[in-house]
């Protein structure tokens, strides 16, 4: 049982015993308990079937409405529990059949929560609930077309339902077929026009249009019919945040805040309006604020994190306090023996505040780990320079130690000064288009696109750039590509739900616009941000061909500017093409060259770090073999087919990875329990009863 449950079990059982004193009948706390969850007060309502299942066991009804309860406030596996109980004194009852399906759905058991409803409807045609859950089920499959079908097979039984009614409209407006979803949102408010929710729903289907006045005059209507309807109030300063009206979101926000200061939204959008209005300094300090109140929000952590590196001077003290948030989360990998996550969680607290100690000492300490005494020996030589006199002492004989080590290094032996190699191959723009649909952080495509580009920071072989505007699609990200250059580009976009996430990006040749990879990253549970930007970032880097070039040359020895820390190993093995003759393929991943223009063969022999010794095999009579000639990878021994640097280009010539750097679930039970991807649109049908 996970510590929300607890809590929540413990908060009810101590209400529960101060309404035992009350002396209620078991009818009337049910009556009170009915009364809370019309008014989709879930808490009070959960206290009081309590006290009525606890005075009577056998009251099925007030299970099963503690299990809806429980199910509106996303307690699954506590919703099942208590619709066991209630199944057990009316097994054949069709709403609690219909309500252990969507409990399974929302588990994740589509298979059996299918057959639930199946049956359901085997016994009962004319169940809608049935049809509702099976709606679900055509989503959870993308199946858009499946799940219209099942709503509308839900209406015609019942022409004025309000869920069949509302659920079309919001899923037409999805599919950007905005005249049939109006024709839906009609035909509720003739029926439902004095009920706050479906004016809320529709100032979602008008925002998703683009429609601002009419979604402003509906979200105004719900909140005068319901004062305490927040959701509303969220919408209503998201509406006028599309609008351009920033302080009147800033006054709005602080309405939110004063109300509730754990409100996500208003915190995140009131810095967004005063980014916009040119406060940065106060933007930061909104979400700094709210990133007290609500620490898990990364996409509010992000927005933050971006601004404070363009804004702030390297000695703010804030920056030690933000970057040991990613010490903790580093820490937590570490005990998950996850080393690609520390490693990520101490840069990212490095590049926030790079003369935090700990940090830059924890990581140093990784390079040690992998072999990289070079990297080792430069990060001691920071801290021995930027730290107290006693932590100089201390690190004064390792650095002298690991300095007599590092005497004969290929570097060395070769007069290379491995800083100041240029080893950029591949420039990547990435784009994003202006959202089309609500989620629960505005911009969040940009956000993103900024996010996926940052996430390349420290990356030497790959330059990525994000376009801060966003572009009108395909054409203008092609065009403006081309025009500068770029090998790939790549279309961002984020589909964003209460509790899970997915990014989904298309990735395209610079060169010749066709496209290369169409994927989808889904995360769930803690950390699920960053965890689908490494997991986007490991996809780029695998369909990078590893490559280089060769930087000196001493008869048929010659030094190149890859090494360990691009994972080359001995006996990997490169052609040596032609300078100036490498170009993407005109399509797929992996590049192009003329047989003519190939060179050699060169087998690395001595791998250094940064640089590595090879040995050359001329293709022909002549040698034609010089400096600045490029090489890829077309061979790596299976020794290294274990995880390594996952900040690298990492495919063949053919464009297979060599090294698996897979990266895992920051929750794995969480990865497990909901391994089925959520639709962000769930998260509102469901609001729908």
């Amino acid at each position: 049982m996970n510590k929300k449950t607890v809590v929540f079990l413990t908060l009810l059982l101590a209400a529960s015993l101060i309404y035992a004193q009350k002396a209620k009948t078991p009818k009337e706390l049910y009556n009170q308990a009915f009364e809370y969850e019309s008014e989709e007060n879930w808490y009070d309502a959960s206290q009081y079937y309590l006290e009525v299942v606890k005075e009577n066991p056998a009251y099925s009804d007030a299970w099963f409405r503690l299990s809806n309860c429980c199910y509106r406030l996303g307690e699954y596996d506590l919703a099942f529990q208590y619709l066991e109980n209630a199944e057990r004194y009316e097994k054949s009852n069709a709403s609690i059949q219909n309500m252990k399906g969507m409990i399974l759905l929302s588990l994740g058991r589509i298979e059996d929560a299918s057959q639930i409803f199946n049956e359901v409807l085997k016994k009962y045609p004319n169940d809608i609930d049935a049809h509702f859950g099976l709606a679900e089920i055509e989503l959870y499959e993308g199946k858009y077309s499946g799940a219209e079908l099942q709503y509308s097979e839900a209406l015609k039984r019942q022409s004025a339902n309000r869920k069949a009614l509302l659920s079309l409209a919001l899923l037409c407006a999805e599919q950007k077929r905005y005249a049939q979803s109006e024709k839906y949102l009609r035909q509720a408010m003739q029926y439902y026009s004095g009920e706050s929710e479906v004016h809320y729903l529709a100032a979602v289907i008008y925002n998703m249009k683009g429609d601002f006045a009419s979604a402003e005059k509906h979200e105004r209507i719900a909140v005068e019919i319901k004062g305490d309807y927040e959701p509303a109030y969220e919408l209503l300063a998201n509406t006028l945040y599309s609008q351009k009206r920033y302080s009147e979101v800033i006054d709005l926000c602080d309405y939110l805040i004063l109300k509730n200061r754990k409100n996500q939204s208003a915190w995140y959008l009131k810095g967004l309006a005063q980014e916009k209005l040119g406060l940065t300094s106060d933007a930061i300090a909104t979400w700094a604020a709210g990133l007290q109140a609500l620490p898990q929000d990364e996409l509010m952590r992000m927005m933050l994190e971006l601004n404070v590196r363009n804004s702030l001077p390297f000695d703010d003290s804030r920056r030690a306090q933000w970057a040991a948030y990613h010490i903790e989360n580093a820490r937590q990998y570490d005990t998950r023996f996850d080393k690609a996550g520390s490693t990520y969680e101490y840069q990212r607290a490095l590049i926030l505040d790079p003369s935090n100690l700990e940090a830059r000492l924890a990581y140093a300490n990784i390079l040690e780990l992998n072999g990289m005494h070079e990297l080792y020996l430069s990060q001691l030589n920071f801290i021995k320079a930027n730290s107290e006199t006693e932590i100089s002492t201390k690190l004064s004989d390792t650095i002298e130690a690991f300095s007599s080590l590092l005497q004969n290094t290929l570097a060395k032996k070769w007069k290379v000064d491995a800083f100041y190699l240029d080893k950029i191959r591949w420039n990547i723009a990435v784009f994003y288009t202006e959202e089309t649909s609500l989620m629960n952080h505005a911009e969040a495509n940009r956000l993103t696109a900024l996010a996926a580009g940052d996430i390349f920071s420290g990356v030497a072989i790959t330059s990525v750039k994000t376009q801060v505007t966003p572009v009108s699609g395909y054409g203008e990200a092609f065009k403006n590509a081309r025009a500068n250059g770029f090998d790939y580009f790549v279309i961002i976009s984020m589909n964003e739900g209460s509790d899970d996430v997915t990014l989904s990006s298309v990735m395209y040749s610079g060169r010749t616009g066709s496209e290369v990879s169409r994927d989808r990253f889904y995360a769930t549970g803690n950390n699920r941000f960053s965890t689908v930007l490494r997991r986007f970032r490991n996809s780029v880097l695998e369909k990078l061909t590893v490559r280089g070039k060769i930087i000196n040359r001493n008869g048929k020895l010659v030094l190149i500017d890859l090494g360990r820390s691009e994972n080359i190993v001995k006996e990997a093995e490169f052609k040596i093409i032609k300078k100036g003759c490498l170009k993407t393929a005109d399509s797929g991943n992996g590049l192009y060259y003329k047989d003519e223009d190939v060179l050699g063969i060169l087998t690395v022999t001595e791998p250094g770090e940064e640089v590595s010794e090879a040995e050359i095999t001329n293709h022909g009579f002549y040698d034609k073999i010089n400096v600045d000639d490029e090489i890829v990878l077309i061979h790596q021994p299976d020794q290294n087919s274990a995880a390594g640097m996952d900040t690298v280009p990492n495919a063949d010539e053919s464009g297979n990875p060599v090294v698996n750097n897979e990266v895992l679930g920051s929750d794995l039970v969480s990865e497990i329990k909901k391994a089925v991807e959520r639709p962000a649109l769930l998260d509102f049908l469901r609001s729908i009863y």
